[in-house]
Parts: C-alpha cells; structure tokens; sequence
C-alpha cells in the first residue's frame, strides 16, 4: 500500500522541480510591464513593484534550494507545500491587487495588456503549479480576482463583458486544474506501483537465485554421504559377482547391478547440474585437435550403436581449438549418446564445417527426430520425449540441460534443428586458432588383464568401504593392505616388513582432518618410491580435482563400478615410470 506522505512527498518534488522556469518568466514580464509603462505617471511606484517581485521570486527561489536540499531526508511534505502555497498567494496578490491599484488602467489598450500578461500567467501556471492544486488557486485567484473586480467596477458595458469572461476563464482554469492534478497523481501511483512491482520481482528473483545456489550448495556438501553406500554397494556387487555360478542367481544379480547404475547415473547427473548452477566448474583451456578429441569419443560409442544398427559416419577436418577439451567433449558425447540413445537402424554423422575462424560442429542423425513445439522444452532438466513411463534405459533427462549448461559456460552455442521423422541436427559453433602444430604424447603401455598377485594399499575411514573393497580386490586375487587413517596405516607399516604397493587407493577426506593426497604422500615417502595412486571420493570441487592432480595421482568419483575400478587399477599399474613431484 503506498502511504499519503509519499505521495505528498512527490506533488512537492513535482511542485518545487517546476517552479524555478516560472519565477524566471514573472521576473522577466515584470520587466515587459515597467518597459511598456514608462511614460505613466506612476512610473516611480511600478520600479517599486518591479523590485518587490524580484525580491519574492529570490525568496520563492531560496525556498525552492531549500527544499532540493532537503529532499533525501524531507519528513512531512505538508509544511513544505503550505510555503509554497503561501508564497504563491503573495506574488499573485503583488501582482493582482497591487499592480492593478498602481496602474488603474484607463484606455482600453491599458486594460487589454495587463488583462493580457495577468490571465496569460495564471494559464501558463496550469502545469507547473497544478501538482498541488492549493498552490495553483493561491496563485490564480489573487492575480485574477483583482482584476475582475476592477472590471466590474468601471460601470462601462465593455469592462462588464471582460469581467464576466474572466470569471468564466477562472472557473475553466480552476476546472483544469483539477483534471491535470488527477493526472499527475494517477501517474505517481501508476509508477510508484510499478517500482514496488519490480522490486518485488527483483527480491523474488534474489531470493530463487539464493534458493537454487542453496540447493546446488547444499547436494554438493552431502553427495559425499550419498555416494559413500553406492560405492559400496557396486563393490560388493562385484565381489558378489565371482562367487555365483547358477543362472538364476547371475541374472538377478545383473538386474541388481542395473539398478544401482541408474540410480549412480541419477546421482551423478544432478551432481554435475548442481555444481554447474553453483559455479564450481573451472575451465581448464588446452590448445589441442578437434578432429582426435571426436575420433576417440566416436570409437567410445561404435560398440552401443552397433547394438541398436546405427552406422557412426564421420567427416572431419584438421582443425585446431583452444576450450577445455573435458567439457567439451562431455557436451559431445551427451550429444552423441541422445541421438543413439533415441534412434535405430539409421546413420548418425559428425560432420565439421570451417568458415573462417568458426568451426561447425554437427551432430546429426536421420531418425525419429524432434517436434517444432518441443524444441524449446529438451534443455529442461529431467524432460524426456516419448517417455510417460519413465523408463530409466530412456536416460533421466539431464543430458541436454548439462550441455546447455557447460555450452554457457563454454561460450560455444548450441543450436538445434529437427523435424519429426527426418532427423535432428545439433551444431557447435567453435572458434579456431591458426597454430595447427600439436605434439601427440604417447606411452607404450604393457597390457595387463589379471590383477593377481598385485598389492594393493587401501585406506577408508568408511567401515562398509573398507569391508568391499577388500572383499572386491581378494576376489580378484589382489594382496591388500586396508586401514582407516593415516596414522594407523603408518604405524602399521613401520611395525611390519611390507614389500611396496603396487597401488595406493585411498578416499579424499580421512580422519583426524587429513587428506588422501596427505596420507599417499606419506606412503611415498615410507618407500622412498613415486608409487601411483588413486583417489576416489564423492567431492568434485575443482580445488581437490587440482590438488590430486598436482600430487601426481589420479582422481575417481564416487560411486565407482566395479567394472570401472578393475579398468582404472589395470591403467595405473601398468604405466612403468609415472610422474612423481614431491620426493
């Protein structure tokens, strides 16, 4: 509800805003009325008046200063619009009563020019004075009444008609005046609503904004405690795995297994949105090949399309870019998967079109294809096309709303076309670099596909980890040392002659506030040995995916399949000489 001292408070920043212009003008025709009447026989009396209208407009105008100056902190306006009221009354009766007792025109020519000047002022005080409706009658009546009453005075037919004509000329300015006050308060309150209206918006906007970074804050800080029972859960999956044999039991172990990736894919996809929306994803720009960073994510996916008889065709030009190849390639691939994912027996292309320094990338297939209403709608989260049922082998409906995401993040647009029945084409626009020069890196690796007779150094302050892991890793015919901290394990260490680890595994947040790159540092220093290690945890803050990268290990989110750690354990292990900065 807007207050009544508001709205006074604006008539008078209207009221005093307007006014200087009008002081200027009575001062100047006061000037025009000494000028035409220098030769009258009171000229000495009109100098006088002259002067005393100087005088109440430079009061009227330091009143005027007055106010500006105190506008940000005014209190009551009521005050203030009585002085100007009262101050308007005086310069209209300097200029009514007095002007006319001091002239007392007598030709008609007289009688037409102050008639002129006086209901030309009370006119052109309409607009400016009408904000406050008793500062504009003050004003008007003491120049106008004067005048009136001098016309019906005279006795003559003519001044009666002009006295007549000036009361009609009053009540129509009056009259005025009151319609143009209407106005002027309508579009106060029309904009005084309108700024409460968007300030309401602009708090409901902070407040979802604060709301939405609140929740991205909030499963980043507990998807450690959501991922820690899944990661153990698929351990003890795989461990399980090895020591069923009958038809039955593998089949509902396959479905149990399924059923915790999907709900791992659940977590990690509203892991990934929530710390895009809370900015904790830094981009790590590389100079690097297009044309290999899609060749290897199309080999990643030729095994799933094969399945559903979709040929992968590929057309791409050498060409060189400067992005975060991670990001960039998880938009890729979520591309690619979709058009897999909702397409069979057709041909999906990746096709690239260089104009420029603009490189195109399209992702395009010749399925199913998407319908014109729904192309605003595929970038929400967990919308999903022709998916009622909510069938999780559909996917969850979070791919498209990360593209959109890291596209954003990215500046690389992402624009889509399509049409039912014809296929979608989805396209990148990536701007290229002219140094085409890349050193491709590559180690001669030694396959190794047993893990018998590795050992293996594992430390969890989770019990249930702990309890899987080494379940999953015996089974797989590994020799492992498990504890709880790092204090512990080097006591242990320290107490018993262990030959060096194969590999270290360890979760990131250990007891007594130490860290698994802390206690994998200490376990390199007992050796005296760059042993390769694996971190795995549930916090995918860019400072810890940086801190375990510059401690020369290697990073895993939970929760981890055990299919994933079989191929990460076989990666590490076979590298012969891994970088070690510290010792």
């Amino acid at each position: 509800m807007i207050s009544k001292s508001k709205i006074k408070t604006e008539q008078a920043r209207i009221l005093y805003q307007q006014s200087p212009i009008l002081l200027v003008t009575l001062v100047v025709l006061a000037m025009v009325i000494l000028y035409s009447f220098r030769e009258h026989d009171s000229v000495d009396s009109l100098v006088y008046w002259s002067l005393l209208v100087v005088v109440i407009s430079v009061v009227r105008g330091l009143l005027i200063k007055a106010f500006n100056a105190r506008l940000e902190a005014l209190g009551d306006p009521a005050p203030w619009l009585n002085a100007f009221a009262f101050s308007a009354f005086v310069s209209g009766a300097v200029w009514g009563g007095l002007l006319i007792r001091i002239i007392e025109p007598s030709f008609n020519h007289e009688v037409i020019l102050v008639s002129f000047v006086l209901s030309g002022m009370a006119a052109g005080c309409l607009v400016p004075l009408s904000s406050y409706v008793p500062a504009f009658l003050s004003f008007t009546l003491a120049t106008l009444i004067p005048l009136f009453t001098y016309l019906f005075n005279q006795g003559d037919e003519h001044t009666l008609v002009m006295s007549l004509m000036v009361v009609f000329y009053m009540l129509a300015l009056v009259g005025f005046s009151f319609l143009v006050n209407r106005n002027i308060l309508d579009s106060i309150y029309l904009r005084f609503e309108n700024d409460e209206l968007l300030e309401n918006v602009k708090i409901e906007k902070e407040r979802a904004e604060k709301a939405n970074i609140d929740k991205s804050r909030f499963l980043a800080a507990t998807s450690h405690d959501l991922r820690q029972p899944l990661y153990a859960l698929d351990l003890y999956l795989g461990a399980l795995e090895g020591v069923l044999d009958k038809k039955e039991q593998l089949e509902l172990l396959g479905k149990v297994n399924s059923s915790s990736q999907a709900l791992s894919q659940l977590l990690n996809a509203i892991m990934d949105v929530s710390k895009l929306d809370s900015g904790g994803v830094e981009i790590n720009a590389k100079v690097f090949s297009l044309k290999n960073l899609l060749i290897m994510i199309c080999n990643e996916f030729e095994q799933q399309a094969e399945k559903k008889g979709i040929i992968i065709e590929q057309k791409l030009a050498d060409v060189v870019i400067n992005t975060d190849p991670v990001l960039l390639s998880r938009i890729v691939r979520n591309l690619l998967s979709n058009a897999i994912k909702h397409n069979a027996h057709c041909k999906v292309s990746l096709v690239m079109a260089l104009d420029k320094d603009i490189v195109t990338v399209f992702i395009q297939d010749n399925g199913k294809g998407i319908a014109a209403t729904e192309l605003d709608n595929i970038f929400s989260e967990f919308y999903q096309l022709d998916n009622p049922e909510r069938d999780r082998t559909k996917g969850l409906g979070l791919g498209l709303a990360i593209v959109r995401r890291l596209s954003l993040l990215l500046s690389i647009p992402v624009k889509v076309e399509s049409e039912v029945n014809k296929g979608s084409k989805f396209s990148l626009l990536i701007p290229v670099i002219n140094d085409k020069a890349i050193e491709v890196e590559s180690e001669q690796a030694i396959e190794i596909n047993d893990l018998s007779d590795l050992f293996i150094i594992v430390i969890d302050d989770e019990s249930a980890v702990r309890d899987a892991v080494r379940t999953l890793l015996r089974s797989w015919g590994c020799e492992i040392l498990v504890d709880g901290s790092q204090a512990s394990l080097l006591k242990e260490l320290q107490q018993n002659s262990y030959p060096a680890p194969d590999l270290i595994i360890s979760d990131y947040r250990l007891r007594d506030n130490k860290t698994g790159v802390q206690a994998i540092e200490a376990v390199r220093e007992h050796f005296k040995l760059p042993l390769p290690a694996l971190v795995i945890t549930g916090d995918a803050s860019a400072s810890i995916t940086e801190e375990v990268i510059d401690a020369s290990s290697t990073l895993m989110l939970k929760p981890v399949g055990s299919v994933a750690l079989r191929d990460k354990i076989q990666e590490l292990v076979r590298v012969k000489s891994p970088k070690y900065h510290g010792l």
